[in-house]
């Protein structure tokens, strides 16, 4: 991993962490190790037309000969060298020179040795045969990298060291336009935030970046939805209708909660990913459509597929390249960062004054463990900003924010159930919905978004749970 050096800044919503190598416009030396000749001199000539001063070696021994007296800012390294392995004298680069940035050359059958290599520090992977303009992608993409991290990616803030991991190998993976990536995590991580940047460092970043929640649209719709369909494919079919994957072209398609994906739906997005095309409803003609896919789930894929709840094919072509986004317990040095942003965000958009927390309420949210993770400290942060009262936010104002509270002690039956007043899950279910109604004003969208579901599913439940009739009698009281 290239650790930041020790003038790292950073401000909210900002992560600037420029290495050394980085801190000039461009990589001025580089060094290509590779056993084929025209491999190297090809290269070398790309890099020196980019501007480096290039050195070249065709094995690792020589390579390391070089190193000992010279310290370039860029090696490019084939994975299988005729007197040593590629992954191991990475390691020893890396064991050297931490700020050296590594691209290892791969064959296609290497690509998943290639990303345990990024995960020991190196920088990118370029796949044989080679393709220079992805090479000059890759380098392009290093000054994007630096003009991302000057100016943010938006919500998207870190600081661990965990994090840290995990924005490198992104960024990374992002450089391979087609490369298929799995981002795991628990609800609430920012695994779309982190899809966001991979779209806005790849070499994509100006076509369209589309969401898709695949639980949020029903079955019956998620397929016109996502193909589209042709005049006359069903009966209120009066026009054609493109589907958001052939609006997507060029671009980069995030499918959210595929692990909720219908399963009859899930080989159509297999074809998709290989083949790159896809038919509409009803129509017979393939339609190219040139999208990268990013998939995201909290959900166990593995013991999905074992419970034929997830094709084994698609899990295997989804998991080539997988990131899991470490909950926000696991990271916690990260919550005052958090905190800050969200308080200056809130303040800003209910245009109240901002508010400090006292030593006691931050010491209690950095030892609360957030099971809602990032996404959960947001709406607290939202609520107890337009809930408090002094300049000063106590720690007992932050506690009735918290969802949930601090358990109290159940008091079981023989079953093992909670048999004390209130507790039914329509009882806490309802609570939670009225106050996320009192926290925006009776405003249903913000009240999904709070709750973390759609608009649909909040009409469901409020009129499942009877809500939307003694909102109208409270409302007519009033």
């Amino acid at each position: 991993m290239v650790e930041p050096g020790r003038s790292e800044q950073k401000s909210l919503g900002k992560d600037i962490r420029m290495n050394n190598s980085l801190s000039s416009p461009i990589q001025k030396k580089s060094l290509i190790v590779d056993d084929e000749a025209m491999i190297r001199l090809s290269l070398k000539k790309l890099f020196e037309k980019e501007g480096f001063i290039v050195q070249t070696a065709s094995s690792g021994a020589s390579a390391l000969r070089i190193l000992e007296n010279e310290t370039p800012d860029i090696v490019v390294m084939d994975v299988r060298l005729p007197d040593a392995s590629g992954i191991d004298l990475l390691k020893t680069i890396k064991g050297v020179n931490p700020e050296i940035l590594v691209i290892m050359i791969t064959g296609h059958a290497d690509i998943k040795s290639s990303v345990e290599a990024m995960k020991t520090g190196a920088y990118d992977f370029l796949e044989k045969p080679l393709d220079f303009a992805d090479i000059g992608n890759t380098l392009r993409s290093l000054k994007e990298k630096k003009s991302l991290e000057s100016e943010g990616t938006g919500d998207f803030i870190y600081a661990s060291d965990k994090m840290k991991e995990v924005v490198r190998i992104a960024d990374s993976l992002a450089a391979k336009s087609d490369v298929t990536i799995l981002v795991l995590g628990e609800s609430g991580t920012g695994k779309n935030l982190l899809c966001r940047r991979i779209h806005q460092v790849s070499s994509r970043r100006d076509k369209p970046f589309v969401e898709i929640g695949c639980s949020n649209i029903p079955d019956h719709l998620l397929e016109s939805e996502l193909f589209g369909y042709k005049k006359g494919a069903f009966t209120d079919a009066k026009e054609a209708k493109k589907g958001l994957f052939e609006l997507a072209h060029g671009g980069t398609v995030m499918l959210d909660e595929i692990g909720d994906m219908p399963y009859q739906m899930q080989s159509k997005i297999l074809t998709l990913i290989e083949e790159k095309r896809f038919r509409r409803i009803g129509g017979l003609d393939y339609i190219y459509a040139d999208v990268r896919i990013l998939a995201a789930t909290n959900r166990d894929l593995p013991e999905l597929v074992h419970d034929k709840k997830f094709r084994l094919d698609l899990y295997y072509r989804l998991n080539v390249a997988a990131i899991e986004i470490p909950p926000l317990r696991d990271r916690k040095n990260e919550i005052p960062l958090l905190l800050q942003y969200y308080f200056e965000k809130s303040g800003e958009k209910y245009g109240l004054k901002q508010k400090g927390l006292s030593a006691g309420a931050m010491k209690y949210l950095q030892e609360y463990e957030w099971p809602g993770n990032i996404r959960e400290l947001r709406n607290v942060v939202e609520r107890v900003v337009i809930l408090s009262k002094g300049e000063k936010i106590t720690e007992q104002e932050i506690k009735p924010c918290l969802f949930p509270a601090k358990r109290q002690e159940a008091a079981p039956d023989e079953r093992g159930l909670d048999t004390r007043k209130g507790t039914s899950l329509k009882a806490m279910e309802e609570t939670l919905i009225k106050a996320a109604f009192d926290l925006t004003h009776g405003n249903q969208r913000e009240t999904a978004r709070l709750l973390d579901i759609s608009r649909d599913t909040l009409r469901y439940r409020l009129k499942k749970l009877g809500l939307t009739r003694k909102r109208q009698e409270k409302k007519e009281h009033e």
